[in-house]
């Protein structure tokens, strides 16, 4: 029987669908900055708003795609802008011919969406996965950029979002929440929270550590969250790097689990397994390891999805065993295993890296999640300790900050190894040869 814990790991990361998630970075497209003013109207469930992206393009290309979701486009403007066209999900600006590879677009929408951003109680919203249904965006995953989050909500709310607050400024009836990322990350880490909230605040060195809810006391959220401080701490050390902003939040609200950049949604009904047994704080660890593996070291495209949720998933077992002991690892790996094994049985066990991410099936996505993990528990055997954990700090440094695929995880590995790992990657990764 699957644990509890791992029945909602299994739940959640089922009814996360990344098919609006897809698109290969655009012909030349690299987008540096949105700016984003969002207009959110709960009580209608709907938003209105623009934002401006600052790209850079190859002067020869006369057309710019982005990901627009269900939303409805009201207008684009731009110095090059010559016409737009919105269909299939898509926005296709066309540009007049530039000298310059710089370009800049303000772009105006409204919606109801229906994905991405969801209600889950009166007076509550919150983003979740489909980044592209309440703002225009290139949702590749390799495409990272800044962004500002400018959001007006209705008064008395309290609004969490990604990056760093900045400042807000009250009216009559509404609240302009301003927050600010100045690093890049892809467009799935950008989000919000909306509600209001009891709150328990603590400092972890440099890092205030903020917890928010509307069902838990503020102490039963400094008991839910009160290892936070020391997964920081671990996954620090495990990476070689500092957790890179000032603040962490984490909300519990609804019905998902979804990391971004700089804070966290979970399920509002975990926090009752934590209190009810201390350690099962997984999930916890899984979306906060996400701030280093995947927010900050991304999968190059969807296909190499393993690399953000098999490390996150990993990542979680290791702290288990860090904070708890040996037995709880072991125990964590042997759940992973025999959701791994019940989908080898039934002759559908797949490389994990994909062909085709789009067409992901449920079993698809617990290989991402759970035969990633046993893999990377399998190679920690393979390599022993130290030449593991200086594997996965080296990769860590390298490419935090970067996109990265299966092949460069693999020759990174080797390099600070000393061997050649090609027929264990092409047993438990690829299982087939790959030419590359």
């Amino acid at each position: 029987m699957i644990k509890p814990i791992l029945s909602i790991i299994v739940f959640c990361f089922i009814v996360r669908s990344v098919n609006s998630q897809t698109s290969d970075k655009g012909v030349g497209l690299d987008v540096l900055t949105y700016t984003v003013n969002l207009d959110v109207d709960i009580e209608n469930k709907s938003i209105q708003g623009d934002v401006v992206i600052a790209f850079e393009l190859e002067p020869k290309i006369t057309k710019v795609i982005f990901n627009s979701g269900s939303l409805k486009i009201t207008n684009v403007f731009g110095a090059t802008v010559t016409n737009y066209e919105a269909r299939d999900q898509k926005l296709i600006i066309t540009l007049a011919k530039r000298t310059t590879s710089a370009g800049q677009v303000q772009i105006f929408y409204n919606g109801k969406p229906s994905n991405g951003l969801v209600f889950p109680a009166p007076g509550q919203a919150h983003t979740v996965y489909f980044t592209s249904e309440w703002m225009i965006c290139n949702d590749t995953p390799s495409d990272k950029a800044k962004c500002a989050l400018n959001l007006t909500v209705p008064a008395a709310k309290t609004c969490v979002a990604s990056g760093t607050f900045v400042n807000k400024k009250m009216t009559a009836d509404k609240v302009l929440y301003s927050w600010n990322q100045d690093y890049e990350t892809p467009p799935y880490t950008y989000g919000f929270a909306i509600g209001t909230f009891n709150t328990f605040e603590e400092k972890h060195g440099a890092v205030v550590l903020q917890h928010y809810s509307d069902n838990y006391t503020p102490r039963e959220l400094e008991t839910i969250f009160q290892k936070t401080g020391d997964m920081i701490d671990f996954f620090e050390q495990r990476s070689g790097i500092r957790y890179v902003q000032n603040s962490y939040s984490q909300i519990l609200i609804g019905n998902h689990y979804q990391e971004m950049s700089g804070f966290a949604v979970l399920r509002d009904s975990y926090g009752k397994m934590v209190l009810q047994d201390s350690t099962e704080t997984s999930l916890i660890s899984h979306e906060l390891a996400h701030q280093w593996w995947g927010n900050s070291i991304t999968c190059a495209s969807w296909n190499h999805f393993w690399l953000n949720e098999g490390f996150a998933t990993f990542m979680s077992a290791a702290y288990n065993e860090h904070r708890f002991g040996k037995q709880k690892y072991t125990a964590d790996i042997d759940s992973y295993f025999k959701v791994y094994k019940t989908i080898k049985d039934s002759g559908k066990d797949k490389s994990l890296v994909f062909t085709d991410w789009s067409r992901a099936t449920k079993d698809d996505r617990n290989l991402v999640y759970f035969k990633g993990a046993y893999a990377l528990h399998l190679l920690r055997i393979e390599l022993g300790e130290q030449h593991f954990w200086e594997g996965i700090k080296r990769y860590s440094q390298k490419y935090f900050g970067k996109s990265v695929d299966t092949f460069e995880f693999q020759k990174t590995m080797e390099e600070t190894s000393g061997r050649s790992l090609q027929v264990f990657f092409e047993k438990w990764v690829y299982l087939k040869r790959t030419q590359h």
